[in-house]
């Protein structure tokens, strides 16, 4: 039990060593990373189901380029979200399975 707890503790201070800052936004080297992976395969994930959108449901370039555009952000807002929330948890998992 010592030493899965003194494992753990070394994880989060080796993690708690390598933050990344921006105005407003504190993150581990994990969430940043997973953080911009989700952006692009969110991103490209809205922006094909705003395509479809807009081909289905507007006519004209307008409608589905401000359909494509606004999938894609929100699609790139949701990943970058998931991405780094389930970044450090992955992380954690597969060292967890080395044991």
């Amino acid at each position: 039990m010592d030493d899965a707890r003194s494992r753990a503790q070394r994880e989060l201070e080796e993690e708690a060593e390598h933050l990344t800052g921006g105005p407003g936004v504190v993150a581990s080297k994990t969430q940043a990373r997973g953080s911009i992976a989700g952006v692009v395969v969110g991103a490209v994930a809205g922006a094909l189901i705003g395509l479809i959108v807009g081909v289905l449901f507007f006519e004209g370039a307008l409608g589905i380029t401000v359909s494509v555009i606004s999938f894609a952000t929100g699609g790139a807002t949701f990943g970058g979200l998931a991405g780094g929330s389930f970044a450090p948890r992955k992380k954690l998992e597969g060292s967890e399975a080395d044991n």
